[in-house]
């Protein structure tokens, strides 16, 4: 019997561009080979970038001192309400217990954080500093070991500096210049002497 649709469902950009599909699969393929030579290579292509990829305790210092005082008291005021909530949503889904079910076997169940994550925040047309926010305070809270946050360089000082300043707040272990393919590849695969990350969060339009 043929399969009869009631209402046919509109092809996006986002859900059938097999080109784009190719082309990241690709990019995906050199990077697993090639590593760091990989990733810098697209990223110049790209993002027209070829500074430093980690951004450094100095850098993450020069960031801060451009980030108006304002906007450092929204991030301010939004993590504080983000890591509170999250604070109370940890301990409510924080039920373990273990049972003895007959003598010398038992079962139960524990929370565990995953060891890394892997925190994307866009920041090409606009700066997503909420995203750094909403990204990164959840996974410090839960107790993640190592967060790791990307984010594409504005220009070639690096990462757009609120978001910067934003990820460093929330605490983010490591911040790295890096957008779009290569910043995912890079957490997934574990470049740069970072570890491969368990779980990977944040906003993409594709």
């Amino acid at each position: 019997m043929a399969i009869k649709y009631l209402k046919k469902a509109i092809k996006t950009p986002s859900t059938d561009d097999l080109k784009t599909r190719s082309t990241v699969q690709n990019i995906l393929n050199d990077i697993e080979k090639r590593r760091e030579e990989g990733i810098k290579e697209i990223t110049k292509k790209f993002d027209k970038y070829e500074g430093e990829i980690i951004v450094s305790k100095e850098k993450i210092e020069e960031a801060i001192k451009k980030v108006n005082q304002k906007t450092k008291d929204d991030v301010q005021f939004a993590h504080e309400r983000i890591k509170r909530f999250a604070e109370h949503q940890l301990k409510s889904m924080n039920n373990d217990f273990e049972v003895e079910l007959s003598k010398g076997l038992f079962a139960g169940q524990r929370l565990i954080p995953v060891d890394t994550t892997g925190c994307y925040i866009p920041g090409g047309r606009y700066a997503h500093i909420s995203s750094a926010i909403m990204a990164i305070t959840p996974a410090k809270v839960a107790g993640v070991r190592t967060i790791i946050c990307a984010s594409p360089p504005k220009d070639q000082n690096g990462a757009n500096p609120g978001i910067i300043y934003a990820a460093n707040l929330c605490g983010a272990d490591v911040i790295l210049n890096l957008g779009g393919v290569a910043a995912i590849a890079s957490m997934a695969y574990g470049c740069f002497k970072n570890s491969p990350v368990d779980f990977l969060v944040g906003a993409g339009n594709q």
